[in-house]
């Protein structure tokens, strides 16, 4: 199973109606292939505006790894059904390909630490410091 995670750092910015909240999102969009054919693929607007490309490449890895578990689980199942053996489908490889440095730094500590470039993040992650727009 491979997974190919990116996104598109406010990706409309300047190029539609400046006035519009939607145009400073960002997109993600990943596809998840299994022996080399798509199984699952998805681009759309990130539903929180990243302050960062790190931050919008973070979001887009979480969403794709969110999608990744039924993935592999139709595979174990597939495997079942065609009397394959699955004993070891516990240790089942799967490779992401993450193309973005700061997210791969972030994604890869364990336990997670947050490097000074990234403490907004942890703040706004940890803390829950993000203003919400209210309707009265």
């Amino acid at each position: 199973i491979d997974a190919y995670p990116d996104a598109d750092f406010a990706g409309l910015y300047g190029h539609e109606k400046n006035n519009d909240p939607a145009c400073a999102k960002s997109r993600t969009g990943f596809v998840i292939t299994v022996a080399d054919c798509p199984m699952v693929w998805v681009s759309k607007l990130q539903t929180e505006t990243a302050l960062s490309t790190m931050e919008a490449e973070i979001i887009a890895l979480a969403h794709c790894c969110r999608e990744l578990f039924p993935v592999m689980d139709i595979v174990k199942e597939m495997g079942e059904a065609m009397d394959l053996p699955t004993k070891d489908m516990s240790t089942m490889h799967v490779s992401i390909h993450e193309d973005n440095a700061g997210a791969l730094v972030l994604a890869e500590t364990i336990p997670p630490q947050f490097t000074p470039r990234s403490k907004y993040y942890m703040l706004l992650r940890l803390f829950g410091f993000v203003k919400k727009s209210t309707s009265v």
